[in-house]
């Protein structure tokens, strides 16, 4: 019984570690540095500087009364996303501060 407990609790704690690595890896927030609402794309800029091209669909969900059209450069946003078909595709995004 004890080994077994032993080897959930180990699980566990490797579960952990590898979800908390991955998730590191994965951009969330950025600063949009252009963006075309026809072709559905735009680019996103991190704090360190890397960039990442998002391509999004008529299902993914955008939040705090924002549309597609109204996403311009210099806002930042939160996005989750899915890699496919070596595609970054934006699930959820949300615009956290309006350029000016």
């Amino acid at each position: 019984m004890r080994t077994t407990r032993i080897a959930a609790s180990f699980a566990a704690l490797m579960l952990a570690l590898c979800v908390s690595v991955w998730a590191k890896d994965r951009p969330h927030e950025g600063k949009i540095v252009n963006v075309d609402p026809t072709a559905m794309v735009m680019t996103v800029q991190g704090e360190d500087g890397d960039q990442w091209t998002l391509y999004w669909t008529e299902t993914t969900k955008l939040k705090g009364d924002v549309t597609a059209t109204e996403l311009k450069a210099g806002d930042s946003v939160h996005f989750d996303f899915v890699e496919k078909d070596g595609k970054m595709w934006v699930t959820e995004l949300r615009r956290t501060h309006k350029a000016d």
